[in-house]
C-alpha cells in the first residue's frame, strides 16, 4: 500500500445485577442524547436506585491496540504522520486499520470516566468517578468467553481541581451525586470481579443496535462506507436463529458517528470493514473533522465530533471519537460541554469534560488472553 492510499483511504428485592448488566445499564443512563444511539456509558458497578432508572444495553469484545504481549500479534506498520488536513488524517488512519491482524481470541480493556461535583466538607471541585471493564470472547463455540469489571481510583479531574483537593487535606474518598442518587468515589481501585465465565461459550459477537453475527458473518460484512450505513441504520436488529427485533435508526451525524464507535470498540470486525466504517464518519455530512488531538490519557490523536442537544437539559455536547493515525486504532470517546443548559450545574461550564470512554487495549490473541493488572 503506498502512501496515496494513507491518505485517501446491556414480591421481594431482586438479587443484585451483575457486573454485565450494570455496565450496560450505565451506559444507557448517561448517554441521555436525543440525537445519539443509547451507548453503552460509564460504571460496570452502580446502586440499585440509579439501575432501576436505565435500560441495559448489549455489548461485547472491542477494537486492536498494539501491545508487547508476544501472545497478543502487533498491529500492522505504523504510518509516518506527513503533514495532512484534518480529512487526509483520518483517511490514513484508516488506511492503517486495514492492516491489523486476527487471531482466535478477541479482548478489549476499557476504562470509563464520568465528572461530578465532590460534595461534603472536603469537596467543591470536580473529580472524576472511573471504572473498568475487561472482556475476552473466543473466535469459535467452545473457546470460551468471560467478562471482568473493577472500580478504578477515582482522581480530581483538572489541575485546578487537584489544587483544591490537596488544599482540602487531600481526603481519600468523596461523595458525588447524580440522577438523585449519591456514591462514594475513592482514591484506590478494586479488585477485578469475573461475571459470566462461560468455558463452552464464544464464536458470537454482538453489535450494538444491529444484531448478533457469528465470526463468520462478521467476515461477510460490507466494506463500502454507503453499504455500512445501510447495516447500521436500516432494516431490524438482527437476533439470534434468525430472528428480527426492533428497526435500526441512526438519526443525524451525531448517531451515526456514535453507531460506529461502538462498533470499533466492542466488535471484532475485520479490518476492511473497520476502515470502511472510519471512511463513512470522515466524510458524514454533520461530522466534524478535528484534526490533530490529545485524548484524556494524554495520547496523541485524530479526532471526529458531533453536537447535539442533551435529553436532560444539560445542554449542547459535543462527542468526540478519537483516534491512533499511525495505527487507526480507536482510542475512545470524550463528551464536552459546548452551551449550559437549564439544568446543567455551576461546574459544568463551556469547555469541561462530561464523561469519557477510553480503549486502552485490545485486540486478537493467540492465547486466552490474561486479565491486566
Amino acid at each position: 500500500m503506498n502512501d496515496l492510499h494513507l491518505v485517501r483511504g446491556m414480591y421481594d428485592d431482586p438479587p443484585p445485577p451483575s457486573e454485565k448488566a450494570v455496565a450496560a445499564a450505565r451506559a444507557r443512563m448517561l448517554d441521555q442524547d436525543d440525537s445519539a444511539r443509547p451507548r453503552p456509558r460509564r460504571r460496570w458497578r452502580i446502586p440499585a436506585g440509579v439501575l432501576a432508572a436505565a435500560t441495559a444495553a448489549a455489548v461485547v469484545a472491542g477494537v486492536t491496540l498494539a501491545t508487547d504481549d508476544p501472545a497478543r500479534p502487533r498491529t500492522g506498520v505504523e504510518a509516518t504522520p506527513h503533514t495532512l488536513s484534518p480529512r487526509g488524517m483520518m483517511l490514513a488512519a484508516a488506511s492503517q486499520a486495514e492492516r491489523q491482524q486476527q487471531g482466535p481470541y478477541w479482548y478489549t480493556h476499557q476504562r470509563t470516566g464520568f465528572a461530578a461535583l465532590a460534595r461534603g466538607r472536603t469537596g467543591g471541585y470536580v473529580v472524576e468517578e472511573r471504572d473498568e471493564t475487561f472482556t475476552w470472547t473466543g473466535r469459535t463455540p467452545g473457546d470460551g468467553e468471560s467478562f471482568y469489571g473493577r472500580a478504578f481510583a477515582g482522581k480530581p479531574q483538572t489541575s485546578a481541581d487537584a489544587d483544591a483537593w490537596r488544599a482540602a487535606g487531600s481526603p481519600s474518598h468523596w461523595t458525588v451525586r447524580s440522577s438523585g442518587v449519591s456514591r462514594t468515589v475513592t482514591t484506590k481501585s478494586g479488585a477485578w470481579q469475573v461475571d459470566d465465565p462461560n468455558d463452552q461459550g464464544g464464536g458470537t459477537f454482538d453489535i450494538g443496535g444491529v444484531g448478533q453475527f457469528t465470526y463468520q458473518e462478521l467476515q461477510e460484512l460490507p466494506t463500502d462506507p454507503g453499504a455500512l450505513r445501510t447495516l447500521l441504520c436500516e432494516g431490524s436488529v438482527k437476533l439470534a436463529a434468525g430472528r428480527s427485533g426492533a428497526p435500526r435508526h441512526c438519526d443525524g451525524p451525531g448517531r451515526v458517528l456514535d453507531q460506529v464507535f461502538s462498533v470499533l470498540k466492542d466488535t471484532p470486525v475485520p479490518p476492511k470493514v473497520r476502515a470502511g466504517l472510519m471512511r463513512l464518519i470522515t466524510d458524514y455530512p454533520g461530522v466534524q473533522r478535528l484534526g490533530t488531538v490529545t485524548d484524556p490519557l494524554g495520547r496523541p490523536a485524530v479526532g471526529l465530533a458531533a453536537p447535539f442537544e442533551s435529553a436532560d437539559g444539560r445542554g449542547t455536547i459535543r462527542r468526540e471519537v478519537l483516534f491512533d493515525q499511525r495505527t487507526g486504532q480507536v482510542l475512545g470517546s470524550r463528551d464536552i460541554q459546548l452551551q449550559p443548559g437549564a439544568d446543567s450545574e455551576k461546574w459544568q461550564v463551556p469547555g469541561r469534560m462530561l464523561d469519557y470512554w477510553l480503549v486502552l487495549d485490545s485486540g486478537w490473541s493467540n492465547a486466552e488472553p490474561a486479565l491486566p493488572d
